[in-house]
Order: structure tokens, then C-alpha cells, then sequence
């Protein structure tokens, strides 16, 4: 009688598990279609993700692939100045239609709450119409244990440089900070000193920090800006040949472009230029000197005119020998390199993060599949003008990261991936950086760096030591946290 109990209770076990199994639809959330919204590209995944994760339920489960699922969900997002709609419609893999609906609001906050609306209205509808596949027939194994093991080993860590063509040379040296305090935005090289030790200065929006490299990172001097002051950039360059280098903030005192520079002195920060109607960035053109290059805005144009080199004479900065922009190019997404016959080529990242080569003459000769780049830091402009298209009082401009070029021709940009936008706010989620050389047609890679889960915020390479330094933020800062960051440099042997 026990037996029979027993058997009884397994075959209802058994009963119960494949009808809940029977009772998932599989569901699988095709990329969105986006119209009037900035960042389209990043949108139609974002938007996929989220509306998948809200569609998931104790009879809907979302899946990866639309392979084996019994419902393809198609979405659109349009934007008319403020006022949006996302639409969504469910079909079975006949084509039929099994539910539709949709959300509208009024601003961006509104996005959120709507995608939870929409994805709650439509995997009701469809639990209430669709009968999932039948499940796959179980077949019992006999299973063999595996021998017991005290200690469980992860897989060997993969190295700091990955080589396309040589996989048996690594990065070694690496080095990392300690945590510090704040999301930093930017960093650049200092002095380097007697006994080799290196200094850094490291800026967020509000400060500027010199710091000296040693076992850990030393806090040697900082200043602080009003908060009409915004720091959006630091680049340093010795361009008075007295072996310190300088530090060249590009700053906003409002919507007013005022930039400064500073130099060290006895371990203190001294200011010798303000005011300066310039955004700056230390470039080496073509992989040869690194200079300190400006561009200039107007009232219409957020960059304005051709890029200059900035000169310094005593006290004074003055810009001289204009570069041509190419299409698409600004002072901070630009650069240029030449191939081994000595031929010149710009390279730019573009608004929607493609890596673009031009030939000398402003044709396109090569455009990348992958996005590279990715930033959060900006400045914002009055855009009243246009809020009836927008629908925000204000133009937002984003800084891209840098493009480095080396003296041997390679190019080096950072990828920030894992990004999430909602409006105008961006979130990165990890990082890499790559190096490219161009064989003539496109570019090959020649190495990346182990993928890192934390933003990459600026970065840079010392050529001379074969360094790569590296800004990330490690933890984004919340209402009452200030955020968290680290520098970690890593050898490219």
C-alpha cells in the first residue's frame, strides 16, 4: 500500500512539473523601430531589452531568439516634439494576430511606467489566446555522479591584451588604484619624476586634482570651481619646453566657453590663464608630436570653424595653422593617421559612434559595423527655439572619446558598452579598448583589451612607456553617494 502511495505522489510530481513546463509561452521581442528620437540606434535596443523584461511572467517567459518561440513581438517608438507612442503588436509564427497595444506620454519620465503598462497589457492578451507548443518528450538517463572535488577551480583569467594574430603574447604589469572618491571625468599625464614616479591630474566637473603614482595614487594639491563652472575636459602638454607640463581645462561658466590653464608649482596648483574662448584637446597628428589643439563655438554652432594649434608666448595663448575638419569632425572626435607610403587620412567617430576613414580629398573609404566610443560627459545649451520639435528646452552635446594614433601608424579607441538611455541620460556598463591598423582598405584589429564591467570615462597612452592609463568609474554616483573611480594601467607589450 506504501508502494502504491508512493507512486502515486511521484506520477503527480511528474504530472505537475511538465504541465507547468506545457503552461510557458515563449515569447521573443524583435528590436523596436524608432522615429523623431535622438540616439535611434542605442533606442531600438534599449527599448527591446526593457519591454522584454516586462513582459515576463509566471505564463509568458521571454527568450533570446525568435527560434522556438510562440510569439514574436514587433515594437515602434515615435516621438512628435513632447508627446510619444510605443506601440507594440503580438503574432504567432503564422503570422497571425494575437494582440496589440499601446502607451502614450507626454515627456520622457513618462517612458518607463509605459513600457511596464505595455508589457502587462500585452502578455495578458496573450496568455488568454495562445496554447504553447507542446513540450518536448522527457527521456530518463541513468546519471553517473561526477567524483567529488573539495576545491572548484574557475576557468584561467584572460589576459589584459588579447592579440588578433599572436595569442601567445600577453600584457604584463598591470597596476590599479586604489578606489577614489567621485565619478571622475577626465585625466591626463604629469610630470614624471626623479625616481621614475609619474603624476596625474584627474578632473570631475567641479575640481581639478593632482595626484602622484606609488604603491597607491597620493592626493599632492586640488582647487575647486564655483558652481556656475563646469570642467568638461583635461588635456596637458608642454608646450613652453621648461620640462613641467600644463593643464588645459576646457570649461563652461554656464553656456559660456571659459577655459583655464594651470601648471604645478612647489606641489601646489597655480592658474596662469582663464577666460579662454577655446575647447582644447592634446592630439598627435599622424602619430608625431603631441600638441594642444582648440576649436572655437558661436551663437549657431556648438563647434565652430576649422581646429587650431594652440601656442603659448609667456602669459599668452594665441592659435595659429587651421586643420581642416572632414565630414561629421569636431576637435574631440577627430584624428589622422598615415600609411606606410605616407599617405594622410582622417579618422572620426560620428554622432552614432561608426568609426570613419577618409581619404585625404573627404571621400568615405571605410566606415566600421561596430560602435566605438561612448561618453556621458556634456555640456547643455538654451534650445527654446527649437523645444516645439524637441521637446527640451535644451541642446545637449555630448564629448567623444578620444582617437590616439601612434607613431607606428595604429589607431586606439576605447568602446564603452552595455549603455542604457532614457532621454538624454546615458548609463555605460563596461568597456574595452582596441587598436587598429589600416591595410589599405580597412582597418584591422590588432588587439583589445580584456573586457572591463565598469565606464571607461577618458584614458590615454604613453607611447615611451608602452602604457596604456585608464579613467573608470566603478560606481556611478546616486543621490546620497558620491560614486566611486580608479585608474588602472596597463602594459601593451
Amino acid at each position: 500500500m506504501k508502494n502504491m502511495v508512493r507512486f502515486l505522489l511521484l506520477a503527480l510530481m511528474l504530472f505537475s512539473a511538465t504541465a507547468s513546463h506545457a503552461a510557458t509561452i515563449k515569447v521573443f521581442v524583435s528590436e523596436f523601430s524608432v522615429t523623431g528620437a535622438p540616439n535611434k540606434d542605442e533606442l531600438k535596443s534599449t527599448l527591446q531589452t526593457l519591454l522584454a523584461s516586462r513582459l515576463t511572467n509566471e505564463s509568458v517567459l521571454s527568450v533570446d531568439s525568435p527560434v522556438g518561440a510562440d510569439v514574436v513581438v514587433k515594437g515602434s517608438y515615435i516621438v512628435f516634439g513632447k508627446v510619444f507612442s510605443i506601440d507594440a503588436v503580438a503574432k504567432d509564427q503564422g503570422g497571425k494576430v494575437l494582440a496589440r497595444a499601446f502607451q502614450q506620454g507626454e515627456s520622457q519620465n513618462d517612458l518607463i511606467p509605459a513600457l511596464g503598462k505595455l508589457g502587462q497589457s500585452l502578455a495578458g492578451d496573450i496568455a488568454a489566446k495562445v496554447t504553447p507548443g507542446a513540450p518536448e518528450p522527457t527521456v530518463t538517463r541513468p546519471t553517473v555522479a561526477p567524483a567529488p572535488t573539495d576545491v572548484v577551480r574557475p576557468e584561467p583569467t584572460t589576459p589584459d591584451i588579447i592579440r588578433a594574430q599572436d595569442q601567445t603574447r600577453t600584457a604584463s604589469g598591470g597596476w590599479m588604484s586604489q578606489r577614489l572618491s567621485g565619478t571622475l571625468s577626465g585625466i591626463a599625464p604629469g610630470r614624471i619624476l626623479s625616481n621614475d614616479s609619474r603624476e596625474y591630474f584627474i578632473v570631475d566637473a567641479n575640481a581639478l586634482r593632482l595626484y602622484r603614482k606609488g604603491d597607491s595614487l597620493k592626493l599632492i594639491a586640488e582647487v575647486t570651481f564655483s558652481p556656475r563652472e563646469r570642467v568638461i575636459g583635461i588635456d596637458s602638454a608642454d608646450l613652453d619646453g621648461d620640462g613641467t607640463p600644463e593643464a588645459y581645462l576646457t570649461m563652461m561658466d554656464g553656456e559660456t566657453l571659459a577655459s583655464q590653464v594651470w601648471v604645478v608649482a612647489n606641489d601646489t596648483l597655480k592658474r596662469v590663464a582663464s577666460k579662454l574662448p577655446y575647447y582644447f584637446r592634446g592630439i598627435a597628428l599622424d602619430g608625431k608630436d603631441y600638441r594642444i589643439y582648440a576649436q572655437q563655438t558661436s551663437i549657431g554652432q556648438d563647434f565652430y570653424g576649422d581646429v587650431y594649434e594652440l601656442v603659448k608666448k609667456g602669459d599668452r595663448f594665441e592659435i595659429k595653422s587651421p586643420i581642416k575638419l572632414p565630414r561629421f569632425g569636431n576637435l574631440y572626435n577627430f584624428n589622422r593617421f598615415r600609411d606606410a607610403a605616407g599617405a594622410s587620412y582622417p579618422v572620426v567617430i560620428n554622432e552614432d559612434g561608426y568609426i570613419i576613414v577618409y581619404s585625404a580629398a573627404g571621400e568615405e573609404l571605410w566606415r566600421s559595423s561596430d560602435k566605438f566610443g561612448g561618453t556621458d560627459t556634456y555640456f547643455k545649451k538654451d534650445d527654446t527655439a527649437n523645444v516645439r520639435t524637441t521637446g527640451d528646452p535644451y541642446r545637449w552635446i555630448f564629448l567623444q572619446q578620444r582617437i590616439t594614433v601612434t607613431p607606428a601608424g595604429d589607431i586606439i579607441v576605447p568602446q564603452n558598452g552595455g549603455l542604457f538611455v532614457v532621454g538624454n541620460m546615458r548609463s555605460y556598463k563596461k568597456n574595452s579598448v582596441f587598436s587598429f591598423a589600416w591595410n589599405g582598405s580597412t582597418l584591422d584589429e590588432k588587439w583589445h583589451t580584456k573586457q572591463s564591467q565598469s565606464y571607461l570615462s577618458d584614458y590615454f597612452y604613453d607611447h615611451d612607456r608602452k602604457e596604456l592609463v585608464i579613467l573608470e568609474v566603478v560606481k556611478k554616483e546616486g543621490l546620497i553617494d558620491k560614486g566611486a573611480s580608479t585608474v588602472v594601467v596597463k602594459k601593451v607589450e
